[in-house]
């Protein structure tokens, strides 16, 4: 962030402070007036959701803002800030705003407002969620579960009488202790099976609704003779204590009135002794007449409250959609009744329904042309941009659905389903095949559907790069039940007729729209280079024929065309050749003559690989321009030591994107395109590969996708990596080998230098010891070529996911392809046997798909066809869809020795969009025949008989429906599908103003003006949360960052509150078993650690390793470094067993992983003995140590820090254990002689240190004999404390002493 940035963050964060003095309406009984903090920046409608919050005010919804006499309401709209209010008023104001709060006669429209804010108030929002969702328990979080003790304050220590083996120890109760041993238990013995079994949370469980069913009344709408009286509209409520009323909104409120189910009397209820309930808030109403009302209001929040600390557990997303689980538990899953669901969309869509259909194109232009010269005017545009995209998303996503299930009329009916078009609520819907002609020679069905996401990509792009005086349109995608529908905005007057005799051409620049001409509208050209600066596109002259060529040059695709529309505003449309052809790839793989030929030949470079392309391209330049002025002796210093600008013209670093594409083109062109084309692989793909073992290996298909994609590569070259991946495993291999042959040598040079200096050693005994000292202090300082990385293990898991991923995109397309011939009444049928050819052939070699005869009766026998697929066919189908897609061939048995059924399940259920019954899902005979029982699956059938009753002589035939049990004989029914759930992909971006002052945070902090890049870093959240609200899937990856930055700071408690913070949106936001979450639980665990609270620590870990074990497998790198970091937390509280058990299962796992001999292993064992030297077990410490000496000489060398203090140690333990083993002799040798001289069998044993002495003095009297040197002879009896010292070569200091006295 720019210094300028910073001063305006700040300035922003200053404003001129305003205390809003709001004395409310006396129906409210609130006494004093409501003070609200405030500043000159702050709107009206800030104030407005203040008011919504306060819970006095909650329930206000009809009302009019006062000052002095002026109506604020109806003066100013509601965006105006205080200070324009201030200053257009020409008030004085120094720090307190008085204002009047006034209800205002209620209208239908206020009416059903009022009904809206009373139904989320009292939770029939969060039923309306669950029941109007398009997928089942979405935004579900299993954090609770783990029953985290509240985060410990930090406690300052006095350390000063802690000796440094003391300060690495933590002091925990014995229930604690108890709990990670239990805990680590757990962890030693994770079951490597899949977890089909999640407990969510639902927060439907936690809620009781206060009231029974509120429904717009069977006597609404109001008759005309009512109107004149104030009546609005009529109401039917029911309590829970079982009652019924009628109510009546009125002008003036909401009363009670005297009409029944039966008879009609809007009038005032009046009971004995004149008592009535009426009202100005319906919500007061209520709580008037029932008594359970508010009780159970006040339930609800002690429940909400008590069920978690942290209420992004149970709020609902202002502005996105949450993440739906691929496995759900049936059991929970709800269906609350309310009788105005169904109504919504009368109190929801205006008095007139007006409000449904919208015109989304000038609704989002109009908030893009908003003013962003001021820090809360950039807020309040991407705050009203990312709600409108949202709503955009949801209604389009909505109406897709309906689309593909046959619910809507086309405009086109006469046409081919694939063709149809539709528009529907101010949205354009098609599908991908309506411009499957264009793409004839490229691909046809396949290439259309590919540009359809590269011009969602291009428009995404845009808009993040927020280009003014050029629109787009606003889009997504919608994927569902194997169909593909695009959802767009059209730009207005698009389908508007031209007057007679006027050219009915939309497109004024570019291609024009039957491929005649090619349009150049000189107005738009200004505008279309700023695009071309951002896409980095070179002006070029376009010729497709002699009959269609461009005059003068074009600044974009050809393709890309702009269109004026009718509200005067420039559109630019099909922006997905705004990256060039990946050509390279195409010439090699794409031809349609060719059975196995890639799908399509549009394929097209992503918009990350060429800004990584234009970078380095723009860095060499730069670089080669200073170093021209600097040979010409040109100083690069200006005035005051100021380094001056040196600018790079922005046509140097360009692009053709027609390249390829047309004729004509020139060679240069091709020559930067192929360039850019070849940059993939020769540069991207192969520094992902060199630099992949440094990184912690991806967990699942999921996050392997988006790693490749953030730096630029297409998942087509998933079978290139692939490839490479085992090749970098082999190298890896043959180096390790090709090391140790190499140490080897060195080990035996080592060992020569050794006998050499022992034999010097017996000479100059004195002078040795001495040099022995600071030699073994050297090495200790010197630092060791050791290293965790796990080269063989990381590429193991590369190749394993790779190989799977495009295994489970392969399965999609299969069942994208089979579901277009099928109806969607067979779709549960056709996926769930797929998936038993799939994943079932050790379970049933040849399943048969079981479907109704009832509903075949319905259906073409094309339909069903699928039936006839068998586990030999689906996996050819596979493996030539992994070599058309990814130019891969699988191997040989590729269905049982590459691929996890479980991981390789939840992969396609992720792509496909299928949500699973939670069950177990076992893929062996043995584990089938064990649970299939279990799972067998209840039908009704229904069989028509005679029943003949008594005393009548004609029979009649009767319906009879029976429930029986079909036992199951493959893995999948078609009952184990709960839903499909749509894919969705928008137009939405990550504003850049958050990253500023993140940016502006990190610089502040890094020059040490802390206070500064604290209170930026609390305005970074503030702004985060009025952007996108607290749960939303940015907030949820910005937490983690801003808890790194108080780790870092060392304050750990905001930290790990944060981190606690991270993993329920994560779980929410991207998924329950999302890499996100996995990657949270371990960073909380971390923070948690360092808080000293172990047991939450464990827990978070445990879970994490749980989730990640289901969805990779437990034969993850990652597994073996978080085992040895655990095993040390557990000697820090002295579980030594404990934490001599997880170091064994580390070896054992990356023995497995790594082989024997890896430096990885080495290091554990080294750690494993020093352990178990610290817990007093010498013999098993030796052991260990010789073989991390072994490996560690063979990995890293003989002459390595790490392998001399192995070394050291093997010794030391040695001479130790020969010494115990000597003391142990003559103990018993003198036991004998006592006995035979006494000829008594009690004799007084001698101590340890009287054996040792007398041994002393005799090797004092034979010193002239070579002798194995003994230690100090008191050693034996000192603390374990002591002999560690000894061990390590730190000799008591008695023996120093004596040392001395001979000098």
């Amino acid at each position: 962030m720019s210094d300028d940035t910073n001063s305006g963050v700040e300035e922003q964060q200053v404003g001129k402070e305003i205390n809003l003095s709001v004395e409310l309406p006396k129906l409210l009984n609130a006494g004093d007036n409501l003070l609200i903090p405030s500043n000159s920046e702050e709107t009206l409608n800030d104030l407005k959701q203040s008011l919504l919050i306060i819970p006095i005010t909650k329930n206000l919804t009809n009302y009019n803002l006062f000052f002095q006499n002026i109506n604020l309401t109806e003066t100013f709209d509601s965006l105006t800030t205080f200070g324009q209010i201030i200053e257009e008023l020409n008030v004085q104001v120094d720090t307190e705003l008085k204002l009047i709060v006034k209800e205002k006669p209620y209208t239908l429209a206020a009416v059903y407002e009022q009904i809206s804010r009373f139904r989320e108030v009292i939770g029939l929002h969060y039923i309306d969620r669950t029941a109007e969702d398009t997928a089942a328990s979405r935004g579900v979080s299993v954090f609770n579960n783990l029953e985290l003790s509240p985060i410990s304050e930090p406690v300052s220590e006095d350390n000063s009488e802690e000796t440094d083996k003391d300060k690495d120890k933590i002091q925990i109760s014995e229930d604690n202790l108890k709990i990670l041993s239990t805990v680590s238990d757990e962890i030693s013995n994770i079951s490597i099976k899949a977890n089909f079994h999640p407990k969510f949370d639902s927060i439907s469980d936690k809620l009781k609704i206060p009231i029974k069913s509120l429904t717009i009344s069977q006597w609404s709408p109001v008759p005309s003779f009512q109107q004149n009286k104030g009546d609005l509209l009529y109401l039917t409520l029911q309590s829970l204590e079982g009652e019924i009323f009628n109510i009546t909104c009125h002008y003036s409120g909401f009363f009670v009135n005297r009409s029944s189910s039966a008879n009609f009397n809007p009038e005032l209820k009046v009971l004995e002794k004149g008592k009535f309930f009426k009202h100005f808030i319906l919500y007061n109403l209520v709580e008037q007449i029932s008594s359970l009302f508010g009780k159970t209001i006040e339930e609800n929040e002690v429940r909400l409250s008590t069920s978690s600390e942290h209420p992004e557990t149970y709020l609902l997303p202002q502005n996105s959609t949450l993440a739906r689980p691929w496995i759900v538990d049936t059991k929970t899953l709800t269906h609350n009744p309310d009788g105005s669901r169904s109504q919504l969309p009368l109190i929801s869509n205006g008095v007139d329904g007006s409000d449904y259909v919208k015109d989304w194109n000038e609704d989002i232009q109009s908030i893009r042309d908003l003013p962003t010269s001021t820090i809360q005017e950039r807020v309040l545009r991407d705050k009203l941009i990312q709600k409108s995209f949202h709503d955009f998303t949801k209604v389009a996503t909505e109406t897709a659905i309906n689309i593909i299930k046959g619910n809507l009329t086309p405009m086109n009916p006469n046409e081919e389903s694939e063709r149809h078009i539709y528009l529907k609520n101010g949205i354009f819907y098609s599908s991908s095949a309506t411009t499957a002609d264009v793409y004839e020679e490229s691909g046809a069905d396949e290439a259309a559907r590919y540009v359809a996401i590269k011009d969602l990509a291009g428009v995404k792009a845009m808009n993040r790069a927020d280009i003014s005086g050029i629109h787009n349109l606003v889009t997504a995608v919608v994927d569902y039940m194997g169909k593909r529908i695009i959802c767009q905005a059209p730009v207005p007057g698009i389908f508007t007729s031209n007057v007679e005799g006027e050219e009915d051409e939309k497109v004024v620049y570019g291609l024009s729209t039957d491929g005649s001409k090619i349009l150049e509208d000189e107005s738009f050209e200004g505008p279309l280079k700023s695009i071309a600066e951002v896409f980095h596109l070179k002006a070029h002259k376009v010729e497709v024929n002699e009959d269609i060529k461009s005059k003068g040059e074009l600044v974009v695709s050809k393709d890309t065309k702009g269109i004026r529309g009718s509200d005067g505003r420039k559109y630019v449309i099909d922006l997905f050749r705004t990256t060039p052809r990946d050509i390279t790839f195409t010439e090699a793989n794409f031809d349609l003559s060719r059975e196995d030929s890639y799908p399509h030949g549009e394929s097209l470079i992503r918009h990350e690989a060429i800004a990584e392309w234009w970078k380095r391209k723009a860095s060499a330049l730069f670089k080669a321009e200073t170093e021209r002025l600097e040979k010409e002796g040109k100083t690069l210093e200006g005035k005051d030591g100021e380094k001056p600008q040196i600018v790079l013209p922005t046509d140097q670093i360009v692009f053709n994107p027609d390249a390829f594409n047309v004729a004509g083109e020139s060679k240069e062109d091709q020559a930067e395109v192929r360039d850019i084309s070849d940059f993939i692989k020769e540069h991207l793909i192969k520094e992902f590969l060199d630099s992949f073992a440094e990184q912690l290996a991806p967990f699942d298909g999921t996050q392997l996708t988006d790693l490749l994609h953030r730096i630029g590569i297409n998942l087509r070259y998933l079978g290139y990596i692939a490839e490479q991946a085992l090749v970098k495993k082999n190298e890896a291999i043959e180096k390790n080998e090709k090391v140790i042959a190499e140490n080897e040598k060195e080990i035996e040079k080592r060992k020569a230098e050794l006998e050499a200096e022992k034999a010097k050693q017996e000479d100059k005994k004195a002078e040795a010891e001495a040099d022995k000292e600071e030699k073994e202090k050297e090495e200790q300082e010197e630092e060791s070529k050791a290293s965790i990385e796990q080269a063989v293990a990381s590429f193991d898991v590369l190749y394993k996911l790779s190989v799977q991923e495009m295994i489970a995109r392969a399965s999609k397309h299969i069942l994208r392809k089979l579901a277009s011939s099928s109806s969607p009444l067979l779709l549960t049928h056709l996926v769930s046997h797929f998936h038993n050819c799939l994943l079932g052939k050790a379970v049933n070699s040849k399943p048969v798909a079981q479907i109704d005869e009832t509903l075949k009766s319905f259906l073409t026998e094309e339909q069903y066809g699928f039936v006839n697929l068998t586990s030999e066919s689906v996996h050819e189908l596979v493996s030539k869809e992994v070599f058309s897609r990814f130019r891969y061939q699988l191997p040989t048995g590729w269905e049982t020795s590459l691929i996890s059924s479980a991981q390789l399940l939840r992969e396609i259920a992720i792509k496909f969009g299928i949500q699973w019954k939670s069950q177990d899902y076992v893929f062996t005979a043995e584990e089938f025949e064990a649970t299939k029982d279990q799972l067998a699956v209840k039908s009704k059938q229904i069989e028509v008989g005679n029943n003949k009753k008594k005393g009548k002589k004609s029979a009649s035939k009767t319906n009879v429906i029976e429930s029986i049990i079909v036992e199951r004989d493959s893995i999948f029914v078609a009952e184990d599908i709960v839903t499909f759930v749509p894919n969705v992909k928008d137009s939405s971006y990550r504003p850049s103003l958050l990253d500023e002052i993140f940016q502006g945070v990190r610089s502040n902090l890094s020059e040490e003006q802390k206070e500064l890049g604290f209170s930026l870093l609390n305005e970074l959240l503030s702004i985060n949360e009025q952007i996108y609200g607290r749960v939303h899937v940015e907030t949820s990856k910005l937490y983690p960052r801003v808890a790194q930055i108080y780790s870092d700071l060392g304050d750990d408690r905001e930290a790990a509150l944060l981190a606690r913070k991270a993993i329920i949106l994560a779980e929410r936001a991207s998924g329950f078993d999302s890499f996100e979450a996995i990657n949270a639980y371990m960073n909380a665990g971390y923070y948690e650690s360092a808080t000293l609270n172990l047991t939450n620590s464990f827990k978070l870990y445990q879970h994490a390793i749980n989730t990640w074990t289901s969805v990779f497998g437990r034969d993850h790198p990652a597994l073996i470094n978080t085992l040895t970091n655990l095993a040390d937390n557990l000697f820090k509280v002295n579980l030594i067993n404990e934490a001599a058990k997880l170091f064994e299962q580390a070896l054992e796992l990356s023995i497995k992983l790594n082989g024997e001999f890896s430096q990885v292993n080495g290091i554990i064992y080294y750690r494993l003995a020093s352990l178990l030297l610290n817990g007093g077990k010498f013999k098993e410490a030796l052991e260990k140590y010789g073989k991390a000496e072994e490996i560690l000489n063979k990995t890293l060398g003989p002459y390595d820090s790490l392998s001399k203090q192995a070394s050291k140690y093997v010794s030391s333990l040695t001479t130790y254990q020969e010494y115990v083993k000597v003391q142990e002799q003559q103990k018993k040798k003198q036991i004998a002689e006592q006995a035979a001289a006494t000829g008594n069998n009690k004799v007084r044993v001698k101590s340890a240190a009287e054996i040792s002495s007398a041994a002393a003095a005799s090797n004092g009297k034979k010193s002239g004999k070579k002798s194995s040197p003994l230690p100090d002879p008191e050693i034996a009896n000192k603390s374990i404390d002591d002999i560690l010292k000894f061990i390590e070569g730190n000799q008591p200091s008695k023996s120093k002493k004596n040392k001395k006295s001979k000098k």
